[in-house]
Protein backbone atom coordinates (compact mmCIF):
# COMPACT_ATOMS: atom_id res chain seq x y z
CA UNK A 1 0.00 0.00 0.00
CA UNK A 2 1.98 3.03 -1.28
CA UNK A 3 1.10 7.05 -0.88
CA UNK A 4 0.53 8.65 -4.37
CA UNK A 5 3.23 10.73 -3.29
CA UNK A 6 5.48 8.22 -3.98
CA UNK A 7 4.55 6.31 -6.84
CA UNK A 8 6.94 8.28 -9.42
CA UNK A 9 8.78 6.00 -11.31
CA UNK A 10 12.06 8.46 -10.55
CA UNK A 11 11.47 8.46 -7.12
CA UNK A 12 14.96 8.51 -5.56
CA UNK A 13 16.06 9.89 -1.94
CA UNK A 14 17.38 12.85 -3.82
CA UNK A 15 14.83 14.16 -5.98
CA UNK A 16 12.36 13.37 -2.48
CA UNK A 17 14.42 15.98 -0.45
CA UNK A 18 14.75 18.35 -3.45
CA UNK A 19 11.19 18.42 -3.41
CA UNK A 20 10.29 18.78 -0.03
CA UNK A 21 12.49 22.07 -0.59
CA UNK A 22 14.64 20.46 2.67
CA UNK A 23 18.16 20.57 1.45
CA UNK A 24 19.64 23.13 -1.16
CA UNK A 25 21.41 21.32 -4.34
CA UNK A 26 25.23 21.66 -2.73
CA UNK A 27 23.52 19.64 0.53
CA UNK A 28 21.85 17.24 -1.53
CA UNK A 29 25.20 15.93 -3.06
CA UNK A 30 26.65 15.97 0.73
CA UNK A 31 23.89 13.97 1.84
CA UNK A 32 23.88 12.12 -1.24
CA UNK A 33 27.47 10.94 -0.44
CA UNK A 34 27.09 10.10 3.21
CA UNK A 35 24.07 8.74 3.81
CA UNK A 36 24.46 6.05 6.77
CA UNK A 37 25.86 9.49 8.88
CA UNK A 38 22.97 10.75 11.02
CA UNK A 39 22.98 14.78 9.65
CA UNK A 40 20.77 17.32 11.68
CA UNK A 41 19.39 19.31 9.04
CA UNK A 42 17.49 21.70 10.95
CA UNK A 43 19.74 24.13 10.66
CA UNK A 44 20.10 24.77 7.24
CA UNK A 45 16.28 25.23 6.29
CA UNK A 46 13.96 28.13 7.43
CA UNK A 47 10.89 27.66 9.63
CA UNK A 48 8.24 28.21 6.48
CA UNK A 49 10.89 24.93 4.43
CA UNK A 50 10.50 22.70 7.83
CA UNK A 51 6.29 23.72 7.85
CA UNK A 52 6.04 22.59 4.14
CA UNK A 53 8.19 19.26 4.55
CA UNK A 54 5.67 18.85 8.02
CA UNK A 55 2.56 19.65 5.70
CA UNK A 56 3.76 16.66 2.93
CA UNK A 57 4.90 14.13 5.15
CA UNK A 58 1.40 14.27 6.87
CA UNK A 59 -0.16 14.22 3.38
CA UNK A 60 1.99 11.22 2.86
CA UNK A 61 1.26 8.97 5.61
CA UNK A 62 -2.38 9.65 5.08
CA UNK A 63 -2.48 9.19 1.40
CA UNK A 64 -0.36 5.95 2.44
CA UNK A 65 -3.25 5.04 4.45
CA UNK A 66 -1.45 4.84 7.57
CA UNK A 67 -2.21 5.63 11.31
CA UNK A 68 0.48 7.86 13.47
CA UNK A 69 0.60 4.75 15.43
CA UNK A 70 1.48 2.51 12.43
CA UNK A 71 4.39 4.86 11.41
CA UNK A 72 5.73 4.72 14.84
CA UNK A 73 5.68 1.10 15.68
CA UNK A 74 7.00 0.32 12.72
CA UNK A 75 10.07 2.55 13.56
CA UNK A 76 10.01 0.92 17.35
CA UNK A 77 8.63 4.74 18.68
CA UNK A 78 5.56 6.01 20.09
CA UNK A 79 2.40 7.49 18.29
CA UNK A 80 3.63 10.75 20.18
CA UNK A 81 7.19 11.08 18.79
CA UNK A 82 5.21 10.93 15.20
CA UNK A 83 2.73 13.40 16.62
CA UNK A 84 5.42 15.89 17.54
CA UNK A 85 7.47 15.39 14.64
CA UNK A 86 4.57 16.33 12.39
CA UNK A 87 3.65 19.39 13.66
CA UNK A 88 6.78 20.64 14.11
CA UNK A 89 7.86 20.16 18.19
CA UNK A 90 10.70 17.64 16.80
CA UNK A 91 12.87 18.14 14.23
CA UNK A 92 14.11 14.71 12.85
CA UNK A 93 17.78 13.82 11.70
CA UNK A 94 18.19 12.23 8.06
CA UNK A 95 18.98 9.02 9.02
CA UNK A 96 15.26 8.60 10.74
CA UNK A 97 13.82 10.98 7.56
CA UNK A 98 14.87 7.93 5.45
CA UNK A 99 13.31 5.34 8.05
CA UNK A 100 10.10 7.34 7.71
CA UNK A 101 9.79 7.62 3.96
CA UNK A 102 11.09 3.93 3.83
CA UNK A 103 7.75 2.94 5.98
CA UNK A 104 5.57 5.40 3.58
Amino acid sequence: MGSMFFKDSNFTKKNFLKNLFLVREPEIEFLKSSEQTKINISRKISEEEWESFFNRLTTARIEANLTQAQVAKSLGKYQSYISKIESGEKKIVYGRFCQIIQTL
